[in-house]
């Protein structure tokens, strides 16, 4: 299998882990890990995802409860035989087959040793690497899989990570001629990968250890948000361009002007990539719309921190903000209407038209999403908002509950619609349900929200 990097797939791939690392980041590791697993199925070549899922996962199994990943365990021992019976013939599939019981659970030695052997016969060493060093972590002890784990790492270009398990078992076994050996060996392959940084090839450590490389992984993952190291791919993309105008590669151009805070460059370049497209990418359109709203955003903080050095500054503060507005609902209504059976972009426009206080047309357009499944719960929730906000708070109450109920992951979707389901109850005078949803996020996210206040005044405590 032939290593690739996310400028060798498509686009939706980089947006996708991106989404997944805010994901991580806001505390819905479930939803995290499925948008990687649903993307990972498909482009196993990717050794970044596989590096990100595995961490994922790992923060997730510390949370989880001894029993639920005992469960997880059992009900996977069929699977694995499965696996292990495809793994023969068809090792790609094989390893697909993997991410869903490591998505429940990635304390799963037999369904990491299958990953592991599957990714071996299709010569995918970076599958087998973190599949291994997750057992590592977990079971440190286990000193087969940290064998398996030196050979694994040295395949996958990691020589001086292998070094280091190397150097751990051959100091546990001081007077073992072959692993002194086999010590050895590693020393010999880290000093020879230390050598070549400066040869040619696509190891993703090797892109590590160099300058601009690394600012450039950093930048493809998502983890950038430097402006004078972003400027370092600018100048890179800005020369590759010249030899190569493509629009992948202008479209990286414009994320790079934008962690830079060059949103008009940005905006160009998106522009750039609209028009060389040809058709509507709502996706594209929303960056677009990124770039320009940074910009008023860029001009309305210079006005807010020196107002006097500007003519009528509050004057322009206004105009400025109305055309923020203005122009988001222009986009939001051309991409709801371009797109009308995308749900993800009504609910956009519905949830817009909520902020600005528009309600009437909010709920028409919530009233036909909750019909569909892709984004029912979230529809019912802010239909429920929009019942509150009209001051009918027994109906937002059943809406919100409803959705409640579909919820099975206590995710960041799970705990908005607890805090709004709780004002609902507040509202409807029924103090002590809005007190349980408020602990139920206590016991799962320390200072969501203003949480701790609405406990605190519910039982008349202080802090």
């Amino acid at each position: 299998m032939e290593r690739k990097t996310f400028s060798n797939v498509q686009i939706y791939v980089r947006d996708n882990y991106n989404r997944a690392g805010k994901l991580f980041s806001g505390g819905d590791l479930d939803s995290a890990i499925q948008v990687l697993a649903t993307v990972i199925r498909k482009n196993p070549e990717l050794p970044i995802l596989y590096e990100r899922i595995r961490e994922y996962e790992l923060a997730k199994c510390r949370m989880q409860n001894p029993v639920v990943k005992l469960f997880a365990l059992l009900i996977s021992i069929p699977s694995v035989i499965l696996i292990r019976i495809v793994g023969l013939f068809r090792p790609v599939k094989a390893m697909a087959m993997c991410e869903g019981p490591l998505a429940l659970c990635v304390d799963n030695p037999p369904v990491l040793n299958a990953l592991a052997a599957a990714a071996d016969s299709c010569e995918a060493p970076w599958a087998a690497a973190t599949a291994l060093n997750v057992i590592r972590v977990l079971h440190p002890g286990n000193t087969g899989n940290l064998r398996r784990l030196v050979d694994a790492f040295q395949q996958n270009g990691q020589a001086r990570e292998a070094l280091k398990i190397q150097q751990q078992i051959a100091k546990e076994a001081p007077g073992n001629l072959e692993e002194q050996n086999k010590l050895r060996e590693a020393m010999a392959l880290a000093s020879i990968e230390r050598g070549r940084w400066n040869e040619k090839g696509d190891s993703q450590q090797k892109a590590a250890e160099n300058g601009s490389d690394a600012v450039m992984l950093q930048l493809l993952e998502g983890t950038i948000h430097d402006a004078e190291q972003a400027q370092l791919v600018i100048d890179r993309f800005t020369r590759e361009l010249m030899e190569n105008d493509s629009v992948d590669m202008r479209r990286k151009l414009a994320d790079a002007y934008m962690v830079a805070g060059e949103f008009e460059k940005a905006m160009t370049e998106y522009e750039k990539v609209a028009e060389k497209l040809g058709v509507d990418d709502p996706v594209l359109d929303k960056q677009i719309e990124k770039a320009y709203i940074a910009q008023i955003d860029q001009s309305l903080d210079l006005l807010r921190q020196n107002p006097a050095a500007y003519e009528n500054a509050e004057g322009q503060i206004s105009e400025f903000t109305r055309e923020r507005e203005n122009y988001r609902l222009r986009h939001a209504l051309r991409r709801a209407q371009t797109f009308p059976n995308d749900m993800q972009l009504q609910y956009d426009l519905a949830e817009l038209f909520f902020e600005r206080g528009d309600l009437k047309r909010a709920k028409e357009i919530l009233e036909k999403i909750v019909e569909n499944p892709q984004k029912r719960r979230p529809g019912l929730v802010l239909l429920g908002r929009c019942e509150l906000a009209q001051g009918d708070a027994a109906k937002a109450r059943e809406l919100i509950e409803t959705a409640v109920k579909e919820m099975y992951s206590m995710d960041r979707m799970k705990r908005e619609a607890l805090y709004f389901l709780g004002e609902a109850c507040e509202k409807s005078g029924d103090n002590e349900a809005a007190l349980a949803n408020y602990r139920i996020i206590q016991e799962n996210m320390v200072g969501y929200r203003d949480v701790d206040e609405k406990v605190q005044t519910l039982t008349g405590t202080t802090a």
